[in-house]
């Protein structure tokens, strides 16, 4: 049953996006995608798969849908940024969304690959809705970090868009992404993680232990 349970909910969350494209044409696009861009949801892979489907059909030009949605994620992203740029660990504290030792490993890590980190972070399945989280406690330049988040969005739409456009949205097109992007986010996700959990990273958060924490800057 949570099986099927799931399954029924996504094939819900894909006629929503649907029926909000249908009714409102670029502008669903570029609000949904701002809404992705700050609390992950809905998937943008479905959301872009749907809107190549459409640009198959001749209801979408892929310019401005491609557009549209790469500015409404940068948008999406610069509230998660700037939220956590504000409130720093203490909003995540307060709401339990990641541990403060994970948070201190990530930070180490965006320090030492920077605009890399954001860059290669952003076009990675199950990392790329956190990147702005570091680039947000590093108080990373807002006009790099803007850069760097439209064009990422802007190439992330058009892999996915490319799906919708050759395979359209049938069931199995649904099911063979999900099983593909599940395997490649298991692998990638690994491999964060296990750099992250790295000696070289470890050490570098146990020597800032005595060091002041991450403070928020009004």
């Amino acid at each position: 049953m949570l099986l099927a349970d799931v399954i029924h909910a996504r094939d819900t969350v894909r006629m929503d996006i649907e029926t909000l494209i249908v009714s409102f044409s670029y502008l669903g696009i570029f609000f949904l995608m701002i809404a992705n861009g700050f609390i992950s949801f809905p998937s943008s892979q479905i959301l872009y798969i749907i809107v190549g489907y459409f640009i198959g059909t001749g209801y979408l030009a892929l310019l401005p849908a491609s557009f549209l949605g790469a500015l409404g994620n940068t948008i999406g992203n610069i509230m998660l940024y700037e939220t956590v740029r504000r409130y720093g660990i203490g909003a995540l504290k307060k709401f339990q969304i990641y541990r403060e030792e994970e948070i201190r490993k990530v930070e180490v890590v965006f320090r030492r690959r920077g605009a890399w980190f954001l860059f290669i972070g952003k076009l990675l399945p199950a990392i790329k809705v956190f990147v702005p989280i570091p680039a947000g406690l590093g108080k990373m330049r807002r006009d790099l970090f803007t850069v760097i988040m439209f064009v990422t969005s802007w190439l992330w739409s058009f892999v996915f868009i490319a799906i919708g456009y050759f395979f359209g949205r049938s069931t199995q097109v649904f099911k063979t992404y999900a099983f593909v992007l599940l395997l490649v986010a298991f692998v990638i996700v690994y491999l964060f993680y296990r750099y992250l959990n790295s000696p070289e990273v470890l050490r570098a958060v146990e020597g800032e232990e005595d060091a002041s924490p991450l403070e928020t800057e009004g």
